[in-house]
């Protein structure tokens, strides 16, 4: 049952992603070195950090630059990051767009 729920997010993820602007270039583009994967019914997108500010980040993922904003999330689920670290964001699509739930410094791991 499990691996049903993680396929039909996983399944959900995609389409909502490719259908969803800018995104739809991820969906395609996405080379197999990069990770963009269910895991518990939420979303995890590993790249390299390339911008951002205090409660965002720009990820390059593939050839495609994507931005996250997680302004109301905890530290203990936010861990700090530099330009040029590889960086995941684990988030869950809703209705009013992403929902960021950890940002994960995969550098100093």
């Amino acid at each position: 049952m499990k691996k049903l729920v993680i396929a039909l997010g996983a399944l959900f993820a995609v389409s909502f992603i490719s259908c969803n602007g800018d995104k739809q270039q991820v969906a395609v583009e996405i080379e197999e070195t990069d990770t963009i994967e269910a895991v518990d019914s939420a979303i995890l997108v590993s790249g390299i950090a390339v911008d951002g500010a205090m409660n965002s980040i720009y990820l390059m993922v593939g050839d495609d630059t994507i931005e996250f904003s997680y302004p109301d999330l905890d530290s203990d689920h936010r861990q700090s990051w530099e330009m040029g670290d590889s960086v995941s964001i684990r988030y869950y699509v809703t209705e009013g767009g992403d929902s960021v739930i950890d940002v994960i410094n995969e550098t100093n791991a």
